[in-house]
């Protein structure tokens, strides 16, 4: 799974998730801060990125490569890395789905 996460993410998030072996983008390094949520939703489409945030106004577009809302931002890095691991070994394709992390419930 590719990840794309947003700009509210914590570092230490990706960070774990890079020495996990994911390939991870962050909007304020690939993109630019501030960036319209559609535009980050048409960057990850085309470079087929899931979108990891805890902003929930991505919940409003329809086509979306997948979105994994982090329901806290206090959640432990591990945490959230063992919660979005159980989900890239037991789903297929997230795509047009939103999992809420770390319950790892579908919405």
């Amino acid at each position: 799974m590719k990840l794309c996460c947003d700009e509210n993410v914590k570092r230490s998030i990706t960070t774990l998730l890079e020495q996990e072996g994911y390939d991870v983008v962050r909007v304020q390094d690939d993109l630019e801060l501030g960036i319209e949520d559609a535009e980050i939703v048409r960057f990850c489409r085309a470079d087929d990125r899931v979108l990891l945030t805890n902003d929930d106004d991505f919940f409003e577009f329809d086509d979306h490569p997948g979105i994994l809302f982090l329901d806290e931002q206090r959640t432990p890095p591990r945490t959230v890395v063992t919660a979005l691991q159980r989900i890239d070994r037991h789903v297929d394709d997230v795509s047009g789905q939103i999992w809420h992390l770390p319950d790892g419930w579908v919405r």
